[in-house]
């Protein structure tokens, strides 16, 4: 057994035990120098003779390889959380006496492995392929260094292995157990914890556009690991979803809906008050058919509303031309207030964030007969409530509803 998988092995003994919060790294200094002054205690009164006598003794020989064995659990322990790596340190240190103490005229040297030495951390990165979807070239571009890439996806996302094959056994694809919000970052955030207990020394690299991460990067920082983490540019982002926005659906949907404006309000509504002018100025000429004493009462009275009437309607039919939300003095909608915003909480997270579908949601709730006076007396007292907001560009806010 290598070091290293027995340094993992002591760590997994000890973390089943719930250990470690007592393994700081001066308790552990402190046991270490215990367990030597006991196995100094073996050869405490023994004379050198003797003490070269003592592994032919079954029983000290058993006492000698238990208190040895504490030692050294104690010792890669210490390794362990002060994230020390063993054999690098120990040819470290044998490099430097090298040249401290030279070897005698006529002996020859030991030849110390040099990579071993001088190989570079592994640098892991770990890819949230939810939120960027790069290629197997972009990662290479991004992170030249990268020694193993982890790949976190979704239940949704195919074929994830063959878009990085050139990673070949360097290659971990994990898919996420299950859904739910920020499973993945708490998939990747685990993981993560798991490789860095591994290999303290490692190199971390997040991919992901998510600053979410921020916190747990922040914390392994202080622990002094070596992370970052790297975004994508939105143009290089290859999910479909951004082919879909380039339909020409919804171009030719914003045609129709531009060209159809005009059709609802025609060009020649002022015909109706021709039409009133009209029946105004033929009321007198009727009215003189009539005995002398009537006349002059049905003309004025019969010739005003006429007037009015076809004074006011261009100004009651430009009312929707106005911005719905800036209704200066709309009358409150016959549903009270606490209803629409009781419909408006109960769609939650499919609220509409554009006006266009508030003024249809409105209308639903306000009842198929609505009119558009109504619905803007709806909006304008939600919005003189705090309950919604709507800024120029058209965008919906909900401050009322939390």
């Amino acid at each position: 057994m290598d070091i290293q998988t027995l340094q993992a092995t002591v760590r997994e003994f000890a973390a089943v035990r719930h250990w470690p919060r007592f393994h700081t790294p001066k308790n552990l200094a402190m046991a270490l120098v215990v367990e030597a002054a006991e196995l100094l205690e073996i050869f405490q009164w023994l004379t050198p003779e003797e003490s070269s006598r003592a592994p032919s003794d079954a029983t000290k020989q058993q006492h000698i390889g238990e208190e040895i064995a504490d030692v050294l659990i104690y010792l890669l322990q210490l390794a362990d959380h002060t994230r020390v790596d063993v054999p690098a340190a120990v040819l470290d240190k044998l490099r430097r006496n090298a040249r401290k103490y030279p070897v005698p005229p006529g002996a020859t040297d030991v030849s110390l492995p040099a990579t071993a030495v001088d190989a570079e951390p592994a640098t892991h990165v770990l890819l949230d392929y939810e939120n960027v979807q790069p290629s197997d070239d972009e990662v290479r571009a991004m992170v030249p260094a990268a020694s193993k890439l982890w790949v976190f996806h979704g239940p949704h996302q195919r074929q994830v292995a063959e878009r990085f094959a050139s990673f070949g056994n360097d290659l971990a694809i994990v898919p996420i157990s299950k859904r739910g919000k920020n499973a993945l970052d708490f998939h990747l955030s685990f993981y993560m914890g798991y490789i860095a207990a591994r290999h303290p020394q490692a190199r971390f690299v997040v991919l992901a556009n998510d600053k979410g991460y921020e916190p747990m990067l922040e914390h392994a920082r202080q622990l002094d690991f070596d992370v970052q983490a790297i975004g994508l540019p939105r143009r290089r982002r290859t999910e479909p979803a951004p082919a879909r926005k380039t339909e020409p659906k919804p171009a030719t949907n914003t045609t129709t809906r531009t060209a159809t404006k005009p059709a609802a309000r025609p060009v020649p509504k002022p015909a109706p008050r021709k039409a009133a002018v009209n029946a105004a100025v033929k009321a007198p000429a009727k009215a003189a058919a009539r005995p002398a004493a009537k006349p002059a009462a049905p003309a004025g009275p019969a010739a005003t509303p006429a007037v009015k009437k076809a004074r006011t309607a261009p100004a009651k039919r430009a009312a929707p031309a106005r911005s719905r939300r800036q209704a200066p003095s709309a009358q409150p909608p016959r549903v009270p207030l606490h209803r629409l915003e009781q419909g408006l909480r109960t769609l939650g997270t499919k609220r509409p964030s554009r006006l266009a579908r508030l003024l249809g949601v409105l209308k639903s709730l306000l009842g198929d007969s609505a009119s558009a006076d109504a619905i803007d007396a709806a909006l304008s007292h939600l919005q003189a409530s705090g309950v919604v907001t709507v800024d120029a560009g058209g965008r919906v806010r909900y401050p009322g509803l939390g």
